[in-house]
Parts: C-alpha cells; structure tokens; sequence
C-alpha cells in the first residue's frame, strides 16, 4: 500500500461529492436555527398578596407561582425569574372559591409569549373583620411578707379593642399581660406592662407594637390585736370597786404589733387617773375615770397607726372602811 493511501482517503472524504455535503451542512444550519427560535421555558415567581381590609383569608396560599414563557431561543435564555417580577392576588376583588390568579399581573418581557401560569389549587375561603373589645386580665404571680395581704388587683385600662376574623375574635375571653413577679411584698406595688397579643387578631389602633397597661397589685398589713395587763395608777386597797390591773386590746397593723412585742408590758402603755363628776352617783361613792395611751417606747409611726379598747374607763369607787 502506498504511503499517500490515508492522505488520498481524507482528501477523498473532503472534497468528493462536495456538492452533496454542501447542502446537507446548509440544511442542518436551517433546521438548527428554525428550531433554535422556538423554546418554551417555566420560571418559578413569587405571589404577592394584597389584603382585603374587611375580609379575612382563612386559607393557606402558595407563596410562590410557575409561569410558562415561549419565544426565540436567544431571547429566553437571557430571561430569569427576577426580569417576570411577581404575580399579584388581590383579595378585595376575589371571590370565595378556586384561587384564580390574574395573568395580568405578570411582568411580560418584550419578544416572549405567555403560554400559562401553574400553582396549587387552593379554595378561598374568607371571614369578616371585627373589632371587639376584651378585658384584659393581669398575670400575677406576687409573694406578699407574712404580716401583709393582697387586697386586690387593679389594671388600668381595663378593657383593649382587638381586630380580626370573627370566630377567631368569638374565641378569645380576655387578653393576658407580661406576668408580674415579685416575692417578699410589704406595700402596694405598681408597674407597666405589655399585653400578650392573642394569635390570628391584631390591636385594633394599628400600633406594631403591643400596647402597655398599668397593674396595680393592691397591698395592706393584716390587722391584729395585743392584749396587755396594765397596772392602775390607784390605791384598790384604800377604794372598792376598783381592780389592781386591767385588760387593755391594742389593735393595728401587725408590723406595728411586731413593735409591742419586743418590749415589757409595762413600757408599752400608761395609764393616768382623774376624777369624775357624775350626779347619778351618791357619796360616799365617786368617779374616777382612767386614760389609757401608748407609751415613747413605741415609734411615733407605730402608735399613730394603733388603737386602744377601752381608751378610757370610768370606775365607781367607795372607800374601804377604816
């Protein structure tokens, strides 16, 4: 075989019949360029929802939509999802029923057709909007001193207007606040605090944060009372009618009580005589009245908040004879 055999083949290959491989190479570039111009191409968008200010949507919609685009080849390849924007639902012109998105709203480049737009089949269903007052009702969780009582729980203000569907808003019994937390209380506590919004209904005001109330946690000391044996400033051996010592209650806060208890019966009350007149009375009998008061020994806020029983008490004395 001669050495030019494979050049003379590829040669042969080449240049044999050129006409023929001619117009197949023509024809080829025409089918390629006639079907080059003729895609079809989805692209995945996303939907955005107009709310309707008198309805609410009970339904779950797709956040997202497909759209079927047909054009040139060229024109197609340089399109992405961002140049077709986002498709529009308005809710105040929608009817309950099948979702029905709107073509329409759809960013349609120039030299591409619109063939369809695909998405989850969705029934719309829809509640009217309400406003509705509502109590609102303070969490609490207050340890108060073991002298001390809580009294009540005032809120301030004590009602709040929700906004929402009706059967979410018929749901809903009071609206809680930030619970309030506090141990060893010795007096009224009063603080600010935010309410928890329930879910699915908004504050009706509009406002995007939530709204703060007053909680006012109504503190008093419990009352008690101290019974002393207090010695009369008279001679009983010397007049009848008339013991050596009497029984005086002291009643008040128990703080205040705390502060008797610390000291000797004695140091906590005095008690002053005086004569009385009275003319129901004969002689030799007399009247003698007895004044009974809280000593120094006790703090001026102490005695201020204590009362006594008797605070005076009236004997009707006769000599003892000789």
């Amino acid at each position: 075989m001669s050495r030019f055999a494979p050049v003379r083949w590829v040669s042969g290959l080449a240049l044999d019949h050129w006409g023929t491989k001619a117009t197949a190479l023509i024809l080829a570039l025409v089918f390629f360029i006639g079907t080059r111009d003729d895609v079809t191409r989805e692209f995945i968008i996303p939907l955005r929802v107009i709310a309707d200010p008198d309805r609410l949507l009970l339904s779950d919609l797709p956040e997202t939509v497909t759209v079927e685009l047909h054009g040139s080849w060229a024109r197609i390849n340089r399109l992405s999802s961002k140049d077709l924007g986002e498709a529009t639902l308005d809710l105040e012109n929608a009817e309950p029923g099948p979702l029905e998105i709107d073509p329409a709203t759809i960013v349609m480049p120039q030299g591409v057709l619109f063939r369809s737009v695909a998405y989850d089949r969705v029934d719309l269903r829809f509640d009217d909007v309400d406003e509705r007052p509502l109590p609102v009702k303070p969490v609490v969780h207050v340890e108060v001193h073991a002298d001390y009582e809580q009294v009540s729980t005032v809120v301030e203000p004590s009602t709040v207007v929700l906004r929402g569907g009706k059967r979410d808003l018929l749901g809903i019994a009071s609206v809680v606040t930030e619970p309030v937390e506090r141990t060893g209380v010795t007096s009224t506590l009063e603080v600010r605090k935010r309410l928890i919004l329930p879910r699915d209904v908004t504050f009706a005001d509009g406002g995007e944060e939530a709204p703060e109330v007053t909680v006012r946690v109504v503190v008093r000391p419990k009352i008690g009372e101290r019974r002393i044996e207090t010695l009369l400033p008279i001679n009983s051996k010397t007049l009848a009618g008339i013991p050596a010592n009497y029984p005086v209650t002291i009643r008040g806060p128990l703080p205040a009580l705390r502060e008797i208890d610390r000291l000797a019966a004695k140091d906590v009350l005095v008690a002053e005589a005086r004569m009385g007149d009275d003319d129901e009375v004969e002689a030799p009998a007399s009247v003698i009245y007895v004044d009974f008061s809280l000593t120094d020994a006790l703090p001026a806020e102490s005695r201020a908040e204590l009362s006594l029983e008797p605070k005076t008490k009236r004997f009707v004395v006769r000599p003892i004879p000789q």
